[in-house]
């Protein structure tokens, strides 16, 4: 009955095609062997009884209780694709003309070769026609013909071993190695420990052919820990270990995610010079090893390999090395993946320019100036730098005004070169200013940003977009004390520049006037001058009443402000005694669908909205204590770093 069979890698198809499972394999075994009927054996010799049946808790017997026992017969194969074929007949008819010294000389070879049928033939004729005794040689042969992947069954090798026990018959130490070049084919690790442990008490020595179907059954097996400890010992015994078995270790490694493993052990045979390494395992352990990130293993495919000309890996295998490079900051094999693409004309795309900017930044030391420039090199390839490029040069200079500056230099050095200057990045070092609550530096580079227009379109008033007044609305807000008259002028301008506004730039603005307000209001608080105070105060109802004519401007064109914004204005407005609070929390109620996160959060803005509102009428101090809004002090936080 033949297995049934699992996919698994290529190299182990090639080498070992019925590779299953174990539980599989024993499932197959029980199975056939309850179908197996004694009237259908046949027996090498004549005999008028049959064997007493199998179970389970006789299949895995104790090899070393053997007992005299008459030579019982063997299981006749099944299934259609194990009939006898006429070239079987043509074989059989002429057994009688040869020898019996040839016929075990046929016997062996055919056994070499797994042909099961053909070995069956044989010894029944021996025993049958030419009384031969059942004998070790035979068990042997018939034991080792079960190595065909499709043929042959570990349920089989079992039966073997129990009509050589029941015969009488001790397994030598060829019966041993036999069973192991099975186990490797058709895998039950509980059969290959009760082997090894029969050689180990009879002092067998295991021949270095017998190591390696006794590794190569651990590797398909996945017992990685196992395998590789014999693999060290052969090593330290300085045994030939087979080129095959150490690529199908590569092969189960990697397929196993053990790449760390799988690396050392190429790196060994790189090391010491082996010749006829296969260019599918290297492209194996490159794929895989690029998958994980595994940048030794990269590193060492890639330098010694893809450079060197002997194969060309994928698109796709290369965007993976790509970005191992980037995360170990490795630039040098960066750059030189993106030769390779170049050289064989791949179109770049922007996950490319994104891994080779943070190629540069993680080095060590860092090249921001090297960083910039590919910014620069992608209009080049008709590729405009959008924010996802930027984020790895805004999180390393975001701290940092000294890069800052050296940024800004760069930039006019690329410019004066002829690179075209994206708005893009502009907007970044504007964006590291305003991280850095430094408003008057943002202004002083928004103001000669058209200084950086492509040379060949003359002189501009500006190309700044949406995206850097936004920049600068946020500045305003977070400045110090928030610059309300500032933002107004950025309006303008941005109105003078026919800049179309987006719902976030009114969201934005708001949120400025709405701080601004608060900061006037807190600071009348605190000036002991009573008219001084009044106009303080005054003041700050003033920026609070813009805050919303500013909101009311977003109505006619469909837009919402932001939960956290809307909270906040709604806060201020009854702070100061407004009632246009509840048209706040209204039109909230009204555009639910439009203000995200609006359905959760609701009755928590209206409770504090609430609470302000009867602190002002009922002259509760503002000092008191209040549910503090997890929005209120800090509205822009959830979505500041978005420019849509």
């Amino acid at each position: 009955m033949s297995t049934a069979k699992l996919a698994i890698d290529p190299l182990w198809q090639c080498l070992c095609p019925s590779w299953s499972s174990v539980g599989l394999l024993r499932a197959t075994r029980v199975a056939s062997r309850s179908r197996r009927a004694p009237e259908q054996r046949q027996c090498l010799r004549q005999s008028t009884w049959t064997r007493p049946s199998h179970n389970a808790t006789t299949a895995h017997h104790d090899i070393r209780a053997y007992s005299t026992a008459s030579f019982q017969p063997l299981q006749q194969p099944q299934s259609k694709s194990r009939t006898a074929t006429p070239l079987e007949t043509k074989h059989d008819a002429n057994l009688e003309h040869e020898e019996t010294r040839l016929l075990y000389g046929r016997l062996r070879l055919s056994a070499a070769e797994g042909q099961t049928n053909t070995c069956f033939n044989i010894a029944e004729y021996l025993v049958k026609e030419r009384k031969e005794k059942p004998n070790v040689q035979l068990y042997n042969a018939l034991i080792t013909s079960n190595t065909h992947h499709e043929l042959g069954a570990a349920w089989r090798v079992h039966d073997l071993l129990e009509e050589m026990r029941e015969a009488g018959l001790q397994p030598d130490v060829g019966t041993c190695h036999a069973v192991l070049k099975v186990l490797s084919v058709h895998l039950d690790h509980l059969l290959r420990t009760e082997i090894l442990e029969y050689m180990h008490k009879r002092w067998f020595q295991l021949s270095e052919e017998g190591w390696h179907d006794m590794i190569a059954g651990m590797l398909r097996e996945a017992r990685f820990e196992q395998a590789l400890e014999r693999l060290d010992k052969m090593r330290q015994e300085r045994m030939h270990i087979e080129p095959w078995l150490l690529d199908m270790a590569v092969f189960a490694l990697c397929d196993a995610g053990e790449i760390e493993e799988a690396f050392r052990i190429m790196r060994t045979r790189y090391d010491a010079g082996e010749l006829r390494l296969r260019q599918a395992v290297w492209a194996y352990l490159l794929d895989k090893g690029s998958e994980a990130r595994h940048h030794n293993a990269t590193s060492l495919v890639w330098m010694s390999q893809v450079n060197r000309g002997y194969f060309n890996p994928s698109s796709g295998t290369c965007l993976n090395v790509l970005a191992t490079a980037a995360q170990a900051g490795d630039a040098p094999m960066a750059t030189e993946v993106f030769t390779h693409l170049s050289k064989r004309g791949s179109a770049f795309r922007p996950i490319h320019y994104e891994l080779l900017i943070s190629a540069y930044l993680s080095a060590s030391p860092p090249d921001l100036g090297r960083a910039i420039s590919i910014l620069t090199i992608m209009p080049l390839e008709k590729l405009e730098p959008t924010i996802a490029q930027t984020r790895g040069i805004f999180m390393y200079i975001k701290d940092k005004p000294a890069l800052v500056k050296q940024a800004v230099t760069t930039l006019r050095e690329l410019h004066t070169a002829g690179r075209k200057i994206s708005i893009t990045i502009l907007n970044l070092l504007i964006e590291c200013y305003i991280e850095q609550k430094n408003l008057a530096e943002a202004m002083k580079l928004y103001k000669i940003i058209h200084t950086f227009a492509p040379l060949g379109q003359g002189a501009q008033k500006s190309f700044a977009n949406i995206e850097t007044f936004n920049l600068l609305l946020k500045g305003c807000r977070v400045a110090n004390p928030p610059d309300e008259q500032q933002a107004s002028f950025l309006v303008s301008e941005l109105l003078a520049l026919r800049v179309v506004p987006t719902a976030m730039t009114y969201d934005r603005l708001i949120l400025c006037f709405i701080e601004a307000a608060k900061y006037a209001l807190r600071k009348a608080s605190e000036i002991q001058d009573p008219v001084k105070a009044k106009e303080e105060h005054e003041r700050g109802v003033e920026l609070v009443d813009w805050s919303f004519r500013h909101f009311a401007d977003m109505q006619p064109l469909g837009w919402m402000p932001r939960f956290g914004t809307l909270e906040a204005l709604a806060m201020q407005l009854a702070r100061v005694g407004d009632d246009r609070c509840w048209d706040i929390l209204q039109a909230a109620e009204d555009y639910a669908e439009r203000v995200e996160g609006y359905e959760q959060k609701r009755r928590y803005a209206r409770k504090n909205v609430e609470e302000y509102w009867y602190a002002q009428r009922g002259g509760r101090k503002e000092d008191e204590p209040l549910e503090k809004s997890a929005h209120a002090d800090n509205a822009d936080a959830a979505a500041i770093a978005s420019w849509s």
